[in-house]
């Protein structure tokens, strides 16, 4: 999927479950595919239908989908409501394709629950399978891909064996060939957009099996789509592993990514020439324009030398929209064609951002405008107030980048009014925001960037958690608004003499960096990711402990020192480091280098580490003193969380032997209390022999931990009462037994780890073991079991509500992968997940001895 904000990520779901819902429909395509469709449901009942019902049919024919609404409404309302008459239930399933037509999909839902009720009560089970599939074809369009996934095939383990009220286990019970197909290929698609990639193209894979068994050209397409757009994902999360171990200088990762990117492209590339071949084979217009859309891109990035087969790829699209009857599609993809045009002719060639949030110098504009222009016509024709309310917002970003502000404004205030999603409404006050800033009106900026947040706490579950193709996309579509707000407020800070006034502005800063990391750690964490701030933030833990929390600007470095007030108010004061965001970033990087060599024997990273060091512990040193201060909490911004602090050198001492050094993901993420340390247990598992595990790019093995036998020891010496499980006895399953059998304060892993650029990277192995798959089974290749972070949340929280919260989690052996600023999350995410107090983990390789 592109990286585009969540609202045209909704208009790929769209157009793809547009096909795979019509071909329950009807057995073929055509250029009226959407009109043809709904009236052939009717021609059995043509002679009975009353004449509303008619009427309403005759207007979705020419394109009056509201006009046909409206009849369809008034027939329903001349019957009683509870009736299950067969005509009843037709004008229902009108309604409800209706509804999908103008983008109303909640009425769509609740005219799918009366329809499914309807055929369970009747027993008729290939019709009830097919509606269940429609209805999570819905939900997947609300970005609900959890609830379509349960709908279509709700079970735990494997996907061999669904659910019996599942839709695809009965369509495969009562040998529905046409539903099993379309609910497979519906649950591929849920599966690609929760990021689930593997498991979609096993799905779509599945779809098309059958599809071709059945010789359903039309289902063959639409999974071809499928699995080429499931390719296409796969290559831009490679692309985007490329930037953030380029950003590090790990230029051997950086290639090997770029190369499994390639791989992805050429492979979604494939698929999508099939799909268009077949397409053009049944004159099937509709995933002929889909395939086309879809090859546009990868063809642009296969072809940067030679463009001609991109531009006649992209005129042979053109030419389709124009041919095609007004419809919600059609709007849909003049937005996405006028995103292409100006992605695809901008001038900087390195720029991998998509223009929805981002300016682009294109020379498409004049186009795009005109495509623009036709979406909102054709919104205003069917009355799809949502979808012109967002063809007109993006028409004010592309006069917002021509710096066109009077027009901008115009535009994005309609848009405003027009706007009641919030995943829409975000954008358009965080593009006011911008035009107010651009304007010269900060407070005004200022009052809608928090509108803006507002929204995006409101659909952080959809737009961060669930929608896992923007878990990457979060630092274009997301991170932003948190930081640009953030500049707006420290600017101001520079401006004030008052130190009420100051202490007040700062006060209304550090929830906006709280709001900002618990927005970042769920977008790592991803599903199955409950978080919320609580209501004791840490400078209150003690009255000698500050917290030191730093933002990256673009030109400057904030650091904002905290401590609690003997009225347990908070007290901030604010230091400005002039350094460019790029000069923190090359600073860190080198720092980070230095210490991971072992070989320094002349201690060279301590340049760095004093530099550091003077950026945020100089700027308040007579405040630690004044204050005596005994602990320091770091709440830190970006790369800077790739370090560990206690490193940092004042010229004689390092930080560490001065002061108790702690981090907190934010000021109010954690529940920090006091522990008992006389009730201290230990549940500790370890892996001493050698392990390779599967990942996707590959197995990976790890080293023997010859230590770990007396590193377990010496914690059993020193608290008796802990247990110890080695290399066999460390499973998954015997670990959720123990947690729920017993109350363990400390759960210490003595395992290898890798934290990684999201949480599906980010695991734990154990001493579980499993043999290879069946295409490898040749070199009789065993595996360790993973523990990732999504299973580890699991199985601590499947029985933990009973028990006491656990004060510590320790990991040995575990290591980030090449410094990013995401995989540092990692840490935060295991012990947050694990309902920890506390974490403590090595984020490089290192010695098992020296962990012991």
């Amino acid at each position: 999927m592109q990286r585009l904000p969540y609202r045209i990520h909704r208009v790929w779901a769209f157009l793809f479950l547009t096909t795979l819902t019509l071909c329950l429909w009807l057995g073929h395509p055509s250029l009226t595919i959407e009109h043809k469709g709904i009236l052939e449901i009717a021609t059995a009942q043509s002679s009975s239908l009353t004449q509303p019902v008619q009427q309403g049919l005759e207007l979705y024919q020419a394109g009056d989908i509201q006009g046909a609404i409206k009849f369809w409404q008034a027939s329903l309302s001349n019957q009683r409501r509870t009736s299950d008459s067969a005509e009843v239930i037709s004008v229902r399933t009108y309604l409800a394709r209706a509804y999908q037509q103008v983008g109303q999909i909640s009425e769509a839902i609740a005219q799918l629950k009366l329809i499914i009720a309807y055929y369970h009560q009747l027993n008729e089970p290939i019709n009830l399978g097919r509606m269940l599939t429609e209805q999570a074809q819905l939900y997947t369009s609300l970005g609900q891909h959890r609830r379509a996934v349960r709908i279509l095939c709700s079970q735990n383990q494997n996907y061999a064996t669904c659910s019996p009220d599942s839709a695809i286990e009965i369509a495969r019970h009562h040998s529905d060939a046409l539903g099993e197909v379309a609910a497979w290929g519906s649950l591929g698609n849920a599966h690609r957009l929760q990021g689930e990639y593997e498991q979609a193209i096993q799905d779509f894979e599945r779809s098309y099996k059958i599809a071709k068994r059945v010789d359903n050209q039309t289902y063959q397409v639409s999974n071809l789509n499928g699995l080429a757009n499931t390719y296409a994902s796969l290559a831009k999360r490679n692309q985007r592993r490329v930037e953030f171990t380029n950003e590090v200088g790990d230029k051997k990762a950086a290639q090997q990514f770029q190369q499994y990117a390639v791989a992805n492209d050429n492979q979604a590339v494939q698929y999508f020439e099939q799909s268009l071949n077949l397409a053009r084979s049944q004159n099937d217009k509709v995933n002929e324009l889909r395939s086309l859309l879809g090859l546009v891109k990868l063809y642009h990035r296969q072809h940067r030398q030679n463009q001609t087969i991109v531009n006649n790829t992209l005129q042979q699209a053109l030419i389709i929209v124009e041919k095609l009857p007004d419809s919600r599609e059609k709007a849909y993809t003049a937005i996405q064609l006028a995103n292409l045009l100006q992605f695809l002719n901008q001038k900087n060639e390195s720029i991998i951002t998509e223009p929805a949030t981002q300016c682009l110098e294109s020379e498409s504009l004049a186009k795009s405008v005109e495509l623009l222009n036709l979406a909102i016509t054709i919104t205003q024709k069917i009355e799809d107030r949502e979808t012109e309310a967002f063809a007109k917002g993006r028409l004010g970003h592309i006069y917002e980048c021509r710096q066109d502000y009077q027009q901008a404004i115009k535009l994005t205030q309609q848009a405003l009014l027009g706007t009641v999603s919030d995943e829409n409404l975000y954008l358009w006050t965080w593009q006011a925001g911008r035009l107010s800033k651009a304007t010269g009106r900060v407070q005004e900026a200022i009052k809608f960037y928090e509108k803006s947040i507002s929204s995006l706490k409101n659909i952080r579950n959809d737009l961060i958690v669930q929608q896992r193709d923007l878990q990457f996309d979060f630092r274009d579509n997301v991170e932003p608004v948190y930081r640009e707000l953030l500049e707006l407020r420290l600017d101001q800070t520079s401006n004030l003499v008052n130190e009420s006034d100051l202490q007040q502005n700062l006060d209304s800063i550090l929830p906006i960096i709280d709001e900002l990391r618990l927005a970042e750690l769920q977008n790592y964490l991803g599903n199955n990711c409950d978080l919320a701030l609580t209501q004791k933030p840490v400078p209150l833990v003690g009255k000698n402990t500050a917290v030191l929390s730093s933002v990256i600007l673009k030109e400057r470095l904030a650091i904002i020192f905290t401590l609690a007030d003997s009225k347990q108010k908070f007290k901030s004061k604010i230091a400005w480091i002039t350094v460019k965001n790029q000069e923190v970033r090359e600073t860190i990087n080198d720092l980070r280098i230095k210490l991971e060599k072992r070989s320094d024997l002349e201690n060279t990273y301590q340049t760095k580490a004093q530099q550091v060091y003077d950026w945020f512990i100089r700027p308040f040193i007579k405040d630690l003193e004044t204050e005596k201060i005994e602990t320091l909490v770091f709440i830190q911004d970006g790369i800077l969380r790739s370090i560990p602090i206690a490193a940092l050198f004042d010229g004689k001492q390092f930080l560490i032997e001065k002061y108790a050094i702690a981090f907190a993901p934010a000021l109010t993420l954690t529940n920090p209390q006091q522990s008992n340390p006389q009730k201290l247990q230990v549940l500790a598992f370890g892996l001493t022999q050698p392990a390779t595990v599967q990942t996707d790019v590959g197995a990976r093995s790890f080293e023997p931990l010859t230590q770990v036998p007396s590193e377990l020891k010496a914690i059993t010496t020193s608290l008796p009462k802990s247990k110890v499980l080695l290399d066999q006895d460390f499973t998954p399953e015997r670990l959720q037994q123990e947690l729920k059998e017993n109350t363990y304060p400390i759960i210490h892993l003595a395992t290898h780890g890798k934290f990684g650029i999201d949480d599906r990277e980010t695991f734990l192995v154990t001493g579980k073991k499993f043999k290879a798959s069946v295409q490898e089974s040749l070199t009789n290749q065993t595996y360790n079991e993973k523990l990732t972070l999504n299973d580890f949340y699991q199985l601590i929280h499947g029985d933990r509500s009973k028990n006491q919260p656990i004060e510590l989690i320790t990991l040995t052996a575990c290591e980030t992968a090449v410094g990013s600023d995401r995989e540092s999350l990692g840490l935060a995410g295991i012990a947050i997940q694990a309902g920890s107090k506390s974490g403590i983990a090595s984020l490089w390789k290192v010695d098992d001895a020296a962990t012991a």
